[in-house]
């Protein structure tokens, strides 16, 4: 969302009281909100986001849902660190702080001993942004500590009533301001490992202004503060919507055609709504599994297979592929579905089929590490399988 033009009238003066009950209990809200910190201020380089909370309560609870608020301390992450420790060493933490860390990041704090630098990406840290540079740079924001009072924010007009200080920001209404994390090549290897903003850069919804938040943040009428005087026409979610926290979300992301050509099945996958490419996110972490099942006329299993999977995979030094993407070495396969874009598989008929039964199905964790994870007794809470298209075809 683009920020809202600066008002044009001043301030509309309360007359009494009476006539503005409201403006009475909004001012008494704000005094208690700066009581809980014992201050006039709310913000600081430590501030939790529960404080935030106090006066942002709908926003701070949607955030807390969000893969943001667990972004350090998510179960999957941790284990998959820890293998990160112990195939490259402990100092490959530090390469990770700056997305999943962020405040332990810029405070120096190394080993996140910080419980507010625990909370991942906070309400603080991403306020507190001034700058980025939408580069494959890991962190390539500038988190500006020179006055943490201040939040940065998308209302030229805001008013937090002494809570904090406020101040407009352009780069928090552009798909900009996400790269700075999700547009990422490691810093050993090169791969480019997180390359969702350079997909949607490619989709034709980037030239008309189609940002990130335009999706993963949905706007709706209401306000920004519970003590705000203003209701706002738009103000924007802080669910950061996605597969984890809205599986349903992804009912119409693909479509799954099927049909017969020259005697094969011909199976066309399309992403039909994602402006970036499917499944995005962490490259050789995720994958789109394209698995058929041929049945003769009786109703029998004829064969099952898997016709395809989508997404970047990396090899090791050895070759071995999929692995995780803080081992790899170079791209084993790049079969990711662009936006816009759809791909197109063939397969042969085996010999006594009648009928093709085919599934699109997304996988938040690639399942060739999650055997690893159930192994180690990890919790895979929100990360299911979601089948996203079905089709059947009748084979002549």
């Amino acid at each position: 969302m683009r920020g809202e033009p600066r008002l044009t009238g001043g301030r509309r003066r309360r007359n009494s009281l009476v006539a503005a009950p409201a403006l009475l209990l909004s001012t008494l809200l704000a005094a208690v909100c700066m009581l809980l910190l014992g201050s006039t201020a709310l913000a600081g380089p430590g501030s939790s986001s529960r404080l935030c909370g106090a006066c942002h309560g709908p926003l701070r609870s949607q955030w807390a849902g969000s893969a943001h608020a667990t972004s350090w301390t998510n179960p999957v992450f941790q284990a998959f660190l820890a293998d990160a420790r112990e195939k490259l060493g402990s100092e490959i933490q530090a390469n990770c702080l700056p997305c999943h860390a962020p405040l332990a990041h810029v405070s120096g704090d190394r080993q996140v001993f910080d419980p507010v630098a625990q909370e991942g990406v906070g309400c603080n840290f991403c306020h507190n942004v001034s700058a980025v540079d939408p580069s494959t740079k890991p962190g390539s924001y500038t988190y500006d500590p020179s006055n943490p009072n201040l939040m940065r924010g998308p209302y030229r007009d805001a008013d937090p009533m002494g809570a904090h200080e406020a101040i407009y920001s352009e780069i928090h209404t552009q798909s900009e301001f996400c790269a700075s994390c999700h547009s990422a090549s490691h810093p050993r290897s090169g791969l480019l490992i997180e390359g969702t903003y350079l997909s949607w850069k490619r989709w034709s919804g980037a030239e008309y202004d189609m940002t990130c938040q335009e999706c993963h943040m949905p706007p709706a009428p209401g306000k920004a503060a519970t003590v705000a005087k203003k209701t706002r026409p738009a103000v924007n979610a802080h669910s950061f919507v996605g597969p984890r926290s809205t599986p349903a979300w992804l009912s119409d992301a693909a479509t799954l055609k099927g049909s017969v050509s020259a005697g094969r099945l011909r199976l066309e996958v399309e992403n039909a709504k994602a402006g970036h490419a499917l499944p995005g996110g962490g490259n050789s972490m995720r994958t789109i599994t394209l698995d058929v099942v041929f049945s003769n006329a009786a109703g029998a299993e004829v064969q099952r297979l898997q016709a395809e999977r989508f997404g970047t995979e990396f090899a090791d030094a050895d070759g071995m592929f999929p692995v995780p993407k803080w081992i790899g070495h170079s791209v084993a396969r790049a079969t990711e579905i662009g936006p816009d874009s759809s791909r197109v598989v063939l397969c042969d008929v085996p010999p006594g089929a009648s009928r093709a039964e085919a599934v699109l199905t997304y996988h938040a964790i690639h399942p060739a590490y999650r055997a690893m994870l159930v192994k180690r007794g990890v919790d895979l809470s929100g990360r299911a399988p979601i089948v996203l298209a079905r089709t059947t075809v009748v084979l002549p």
